[in-house]
């Protein structure tokens, strides 16, 4: 990416997607989450050192008053596998690990975490209106010059 880092005064540049991995910006000594007052998690720091910004940390810059959690809205504990069976049943940590970042010129006019109705957490999900395991992020830009 890194031509079109360097072209985003021109072009703006989106990466986004399902991260499988906290944010930084979220786990801070103000959440204290699982136990640790920050993380400094790969994933988020290298777009922000790119010179990418978090859209959603843009519009909801403080972590404890708007989480953004987009995982899971259908696992509030943890199923097994994974080699760790022995936690089957425990509280499944609920992170934003799904991310719009940008670069270039745009503004953000809203960011939220979103699902289609209530989902009904697993094993009794068969009739979600909002089908995937993950919530969505949902940013709204506004162009500038």
């Amino acid at each position: 990416m890194a031509g079109d880092l360097e072209s985003a005064d021109r072009t703006p540049v989106l990466l986004m997607g399902d991260f499988n991995a906290p944010s930084h910006l979220d786990w801070t000594p103000a959440t204290r989450t699982c136990g640790y007052d920050s993380v400094a998690w790969p994933t988020s720091v290298v777009p922000e050192q790119a010179g990418l910004r978090d859209s959603f940390r843009v519009a909801h810059p403080d972590p404890v008053a708007e989480p953004g959690v987009t995982w899971s809205p259908v696992y509030p504990t943890f199923t097994g596998g994974y080699g760790h069976d022995s936690h089957k049943g425990e509280p499944e940590p609920q992170d934003r690990i799904d991310f719009i970042h940008y670069k270039g010129a745009l503004g953000v006019a809203s960011s939220a975490a979103v699902v289609e109705g209530a989902p009904t957490p697993i094993p009794n999900h068969k009739d979600n209106a909002w089908t995937s395991d993950h919530a969505a992020v949902l940013t709204v830009f506004t162009l500038s010059q």
